[in-house]
């Protein structure tokens, strides 16, 4: 039987990486995916990475403020031989919303998906507004 100085070591190696994995993604359940989003001066293009789901399982809702992307997935694979029997499940749910630099109009929105990126475009509400310009003080 070991002793107790022999196991605080491994307990504290243990406890110390279970705390490094939270910090680095404390919200396990909803993980991120990398998008980036292009302001163009007609439309904003958005690029999410997705890959492993397919078209039918990814949903976007938009708003004339923000773009949601949501994709979720499950698998069941079974295998059985003659003396062993296994299954494995896979599920996973991804979701993110992204707020948007300028108001879009919502009917003329498009989006593919094609080796795993999806590719968003929406058109801007008001395209042609001027830019700043700095005024002078007297």
């Amino acid at each position: 039987m070991p002793a107790l100085h022999d196991l605080l070591p491994k307990i504290w190696n243990k406890r110390s990486q279970e705390l490094e994995d939270f910090f680095a993604n404390p919200w396990p359940f909803s993980k991120i995916f990398d998008v980036d989003v292009k302001e163009l001066e007609k439309s904003i293009s958005i690029q999410a990475d997705l890959p492993g789901f397919k078209k039918e399982d990814i949903e976007l809702e938009l708003d004339d403020y923000s773009l949601t992307i949501k994709a979720s997935r499950s698998s069941e694979r079974e295998e059985k031989g003659e003396k062993y029997y296994k299954q494995e499940r896979q599920y996973g749910k991804v979701e993110r919303t992204i707020p948007l630099p300028a108001e879009v109009i919502s009917d003329s929105s498009k989006a593919k998906y094609k080796d795993g990126v999806l590719t968003v475009t929406l058109e801007k509400r008001n395209p042609s507004l001027p830019s700043r310009q700095r005024i002078s003080i007297d």
